[in-house]
């Protein structure tokens, strides 16, 4: 029943045409450069950050550069920063809610 409404309410909307969405309804950025400019709005804020590794690292973004985002307040190591290389990063986690 629940796949039957969602299938009536998808084609409706493609019916009718695209969504717009508006810029504070998406908190978070998807194009080139998107690693960087989600961790610049960030700032201040804890993180968690997916390494291309496979690794998580989880903490309060400080700063962002052209090349690396330095993280402080790392979870489990309350004691240490970090700076982590943008092309290492494969996620940005946040919470939202």
């Amino acid at each position: 029943m629940k796949a039957l409404v969602l299938a009536s309410i998808l084609a409706v909307t493609s019916l009718i045409g695209p969504v717009v969405v508006k810029a504070q309804d998406a908190p978070l950025e998807v194009n080139a450069d998107a690693i960087k400019v989600n961790l610049e709005r960030q700032v201040g804020k804890r993180v968690r950050l997916r390494l291309t590794s496979g690794q998580d690292i989880e903490g309060t973004v400080v700063a962002v550069g052209a090349a690396g985002v330095h993280v402080g307040r790392l979870v489990g190591t309350e004691f240490f920063d970090a700076v982590v290389r943008l092309d290492q990063i494969a996620a940005v986690i946040v919470r939202v809610r």
